[in-house]
């Protein structure tokens, strides 16, 4: 009866301590980070749904994913200096959220403009946090959903590298998947990411749009072929912040169309210019691009040599 006992009370612990261990490890991946405000953590969950990233121990932006969202985003996106760069849910366009990922038609199914209540984007889990100094990040997995089903998933990573003059970059990699049925995606508006910028930085506001082909502002950029594009804007002191978007050269259709407003958001467009993305389940689609946030204007960011090292940096 004593071993019987002893055997009993050691399986318990066991059982015990195996739940414990499959907690550490698989909470992490589910959402809930191992580094709660933790110093020296340069990934860490500052609220429920919030994660800040910091790249060298410098904040440069929030994560946002809580299950109350209709889709999760980045933002704010802040300047070198902690000033954003991004704008969140400005007056007439709810739906843009500094730099997000969505799409106007996914099978009929609306996934920008969120007018229809049961569709939305779902955090579903981090697949992987790179808690590091020199290029921190992470990699989500999230579910397009509409009425409580899947109708297709994407992974996306997101990592950040400061750069050698205090400017830094974002490198952003979406991969759409289905895992059954076929999904076609097209509509003029979409984005893989979209980017929102700060009201102050809008080009009526003041501001500048400069493309890679010298195009200048909405009129010279909207519906035209461009490798990377740079919006920035004038600030209170006279100084100029900006954010430009780096096109991967793998990309389909590169160099692409873009979709750009003097108003304030911008995205190269994959389908209103172009064929729609079919997904199978051995078909994935995937855009790598990088996001440079700079100080200074478009020359002085050097935007086109950045866009050379970009090249160089995915080749490696």
């Amino acid at each position: 009866m004593a071993y019987s006992m002893f055997a009993d009370r050691r399986l318990v612990v066991t059982v015990l301590l195996t739940a414990f261990v499959t907690i550490l490890i698989v909470a992490p991946m589910n959402g809930c980070l191992v580094h709660k405000a933790a110093q020296n953590s340069f990934v860490r969950e500052i609220a429920p749904g919030v994660i800040e990233i910091r790249p060298q121990g410098v904040k440069v932006a929030e994560y946002r994913f809580g299950w109350e969202l209709a889709k999760p985003y980045l933002c704010p996106v802040l300047a070198p200096d902690g000033i954003p760069v991004t704008e969140d849910s400005p007056w007439g366009h709810r739906h843009h959220h500094g730099v997000w990922i969505g799409y106007e038609q996914v099978n009929g199914h609306d996934f920008w403009t969120e007018q229809e209540p049961e569709t939305r984007l779902r955090h579903d889990r981090f697949v992987r946090i790179f808690d590091q100094p020199q290029y921190p990040g992470f990699i989500a997995r999230t579910h397009w959903e509409s009425g409580g089903t899947t109708v297709m998933y994407d992974e996306r990573m997101f990592r950040f590298r400061m750069l050698d003059n205090g400017d830094y970059a974002i490198d952003v990699a979406v991969t759409l998947r289905t895992e059954s049925d076929t999904v076609t995606i097209e509509g003029a508006y979409g984005g893989l990411p979209a980017v929102r910028v700060a009201g102050r930085m809008r080009v009526t506001a003041g501001g500048r749009i400069t493309n890679s082909e010298g195009g200048v502002n909405e009129e010279g950029t909207m519906h035209k072929r461009a490798r990377w594009l740079d919006y920035c804007g004038r600030r209170d002191d006279g100084t100029w912040v900006g954010i430009a978007y780096l096109v991967h050269p793998d990309n389909r259709d590169f160099p692409l169309y873009w979709f750009v407003r003097d108003a304030g958001w911008f995205a190269p467009s994959y389908t209103r210019w172009g064929a729609p993305i079919v997904l199978k389940p051995d078909r994935p689609f995937t855009v790598r691009c990088r996001l440079i946030v700079h100080r200074g204007n478009t020359n002085e960011a050097r935007i086109e040599e950045r866009f050379g090292e970009y090249v160089v940096d995915m080749a490696r």
